[in-house]
């Protein structure tokens, strides 16, 4: 699952730099919309991303193998 797909974006997700093709890794990418505005700076991004349902959930990265940590930046 894609995380335009948990958060219900629609159309919105046209706008977002993780679509098409980051969409389980979005945390890693600048300007992501999220919470309807884009984020470019990591501290910003970092706090909205460790707040977020998708990012602690199973989806969040599943195509990388092996284990992610969740740590605080």
């Amino acid at each position: 699952m894609h995380c335009w797909d948990f958060h219900n974006c629609g159309e919105k997700k046209k706008n977002c730099p993780a679509y098409p093709g980051s969409g389980k890794s979005c945390a890693l990418l600048a300007g992501t919309i999220g919470s309807g505005q884009p984020i470019f700076t990591f501290t910003q991004k970092s706090e909205r991303c460790l707040r977020c349902s998708f990012f602690h959930s199973e989806h969040y990265a599943e195509e990388f193998e092996g284990a992610i940590e969740h740590e605080a930046f």
